[in-house]
């Protein structure tokens, strides 16, 4: 009976309500409907792009084309296809390890996007040792090895952690990931110690064109003859490859024609062998463009000239020779003779070697394609100009030109030899014989002064220091005043002959560097001996003597890139495989009168009145030279910035 009770008093147990989906609006299919028969144009549009569920995203129906270029933004070292080395090619604001973790993430959306990713990704891999940025501080803890007895902790080695994965990685999916990696960088240390596992992560890259390899490998060390072996068997389509002394044997084994046939940058430093074997070698060698000699003396004259028992020397976009003094002009024109070699010629580089700077313009005569120049060399006797008058220098191609003599260690520090030297080029530049020429690289601080036609710099023992002259001062800067007048000139002296006199136009004032201007605007980039940085200065037509009038305008500081590099990972000095470059100082320059003069930092001159290039005639602009601050506080406007 209890039981009873209590059966009539329980609650009773309502079924579970699901909730029903919602039912479609008929109204909203007849106003689609009625859209697309009133806009029959609109039907492909609209169904542009899927939806997933109520999701409008077209973003997930992008090309791979496009999608592989907007990843490309996220991750850019993925698309560095240059032959330098991992510490040459880094970004200098960049992480690239946070850029590869942002690139997996977005991989991991969809399956169309991991595709364009895990392309991209493989298809330039860098290691890098640590993260360049906040986030390496909270790593490198978290990798110590801490225990009770070494609080401290040893640090783990990051860089080979990361190529014992990467090689995990490739072996287990070769055919898919390994054929898509053509550019592998690996640090200096992890190169050099761990061997082995790049020779078994470098068996499965069948594609690969770059890679970083040891500097005992260049040279036929035994140690890592398995390591080479493995490179000339697995990766056929490597593009640059280096041989130093010791390894002569492995270069002449290139005339079989079955190693690294697609070479097309080599590199040869401190290579003892015939020269006859060594144009055999090159001939073999179809693709070559780009080729770097350093510290070889058995290269001359006759490698360069027509023989007809030997093969010819190769046509190349970029060569550079470094310490081979028995290479002269007279080689370089006879290797410039041919069509061929003229039409492909771009970059040349000579460093001490036996070129003179007074034989220069019979190179330039001989390539007309040419777009970048350098020599290097250190001289013990003056510019030959008692010898014959000398031909300006003269390319209708050449755009940059680094011109950097200096005096060498034996000759004294108060003879002046290189001023003749720079004489001479500045000359060339005033007769309009580079026209298309943008930047000069110079090893005199006064460079610049004398292609504005400022007289040099007196010495403290010379006399009174010059008082500054202002806007309206034309004689400290006139024409004839500067150091470079023509000789048997004697400054401003008056014309001793009347003016009725009909050779007075003969012995007339002199015609020396001031009364002469630019035609093109030109920058300058100078670095004195004690200079560490290259400092430049932005030349325009108006700033000589003959463009005073235009004193209104002024010229800006740098903004573009640094020393020319080699563009096949050639040269010494690296600064990214990105345009961008080298550090060095900016001048801001102003014209306000007759020859120009270099504005005091600050915005005001040393008479006190404001400058043009202070900020108050700027239009309220950035200073580029702001007045330091003190540790305190800032320093008072009436304060001197020179004291």
């Amino acid at each position: 009976m209890k039981f009873t009770v209590m059966k009539l008093f329980r609650r009773s147990k309502k079924p579970s309500q699901q909730p029903k989906p919602p039912k479609k609006s008929v109204q909203d299919d007849l106003e689609r409907d009625k859209y697309r028969l009133y806009n029959p144009q609109q039907n492909n549009a609209y169904n542009y792009a899927p939806q997933t569920g109520n999701v409008f995203a077209p973003w997930l129906k992008l090309p791979p084309p496009i999608l592989e270029r907007v990843f490309s933004f996220v991750c850019p070292h993925c698309c560095d296809e240059s032959y330098e080395t991992c510490e040459q090619s880094a970004l200098d604001d960049a992480c690239m390890l946070c850029d590869v973790r942002d690139l997996s993430h977005a991989g991991q959306v969809c399956t169309r996007w991991r595709k364009s990713a895990v392309k991209l990704m493989y298809h330039s891999i860098r290691i890098d040792s640590v993260h360049y940025c906040e986030r390496e501080i909270d790593l490198s803890e978290k990798r110590k090895r801490r225990s009770r007895f070494d609080r401290n902790g040893m640090p783990e080695d990051t860089a080979s952690a990361r190529l014992q994965l990467l090689c995990r990685t490739l072996r287990e999916d070769p055919t898919r990931l390994g054929s898509l990696v053509q550019y592998f960088k690996t640090p200096y240390m992890l190169r050099e110690s761990s061997t082995s596992l790049l020779a078994r992560t470098i068996a499965v890259l069948p594609n690969l064109r770059y890679v970083d390899l040891p500097e005992g490998l260049f040279g036929d060390d035994p140690a890592y003859h398995t390591l080479k072996l493995e490179v000339q068997a697995r990766c056929p389509n490597l593009k640059k490859m280096t041989y130093t002394g010791g390894s002569e044997r492995s270069l002449e084994a290139l005339t079989r024609g079955n190693i690294w046939p697609n070479l097309e940058v080599l590199e040869l430093a401190r290579i003892n062998m015939d020269p006859a074997t060594l144009r055999h070698v090159l001939a073999m060698l179809q693709y070559l463009r780009a080729l770097k000699v350093s510290n070889c003396r058995i290269l001359d004259d006759d490698v360069f000239k027509y023989n007809d028992a030997l093969p010819a020397f190769p046509a190349l976009e970029e060569m550079i020779l470094i310490d081979t003094p028995r290479v002269t002009s007279d080689g370089l024109v006879a290797y410039l003779s041919r069509e061929e070699t003229q039409r492909q010629l771009k970059v040349l580089s000579l460093t001490n070697t036996g070129v003179q700077p007074s034989m220069l313009h019979d190179v330039l005569a001989h390539a007309p394609n040419l777009t970048t120049l350098s020599i290097i060399d250190q001289v013990d006797s003056a510019f030959p100009s008692h010898s014959g008058p000398i031909p300006p220098l003269a390319n209708w191609s050449l755009q940059t030109l680094r011109f950097e003599i200096t005096a060498s260690a034996a000759t004294s520090p108060y003879a002046s030899i290189t001023s003749g030297y720079y004489n001479y080029l500045a000359s060339s530049l005033f007769s309009g014989g580079l026209p298309r020429l943008s930047a000069v690289y110079v090893r005199d601080q006064n460079f610049s002064d004398t292609l504005l036609g400022l007289p040099p710099p007196m010495p403290g023992f010379a006399g009174g220091q010059q008082r500054p002259s202002s806007s309206g001062s034309v004689g400290m800067f006139g024409g004839g005043s500067s150091g470079l007048s023509a000789p048997g000139s004697f400054g401003n002296l008056p014309p001793r002959l009347s003016s009725n006199n009909p050779f007075a136009a003969a012995v007339g004032p002199p015609r020396g560097m001031g009364m002469l201007s630019l035609n093109q605007t030109l920058e300058v980039f100078t670095k004195g001996e004690d200079d560490v940085d290259w400092g430049s200065i932005r030349m325009d037509p108006f700033d000589a003597y003959g463009g005073a009038g235009n004193g209104g305008r002024g010229r800006s500081g740098s903004l573009t890139g640094g020393r020319p590099l080699s563009s096949y990972g050639l040269a010494d000095i690296g600064s990214g495989w990105q345009a961008g470059g080298g550090a060095r100082k900016s001048s801001l320059v102003q014209a306000t009168g007759p020859g120009g003069f270099l504005s005091v930092p600050g915005g005001k001159s040393i008479s006190g009145h404001e400058g043009n290039g202070s900020n108050a005639s700027s239009g309220g602009k950035e200073d580029l030279w702001p007045r330091p601050n003190s540790s305190h506080r800032a320093k008072k406007e009436d304060r001197d910035l020179w004291r």
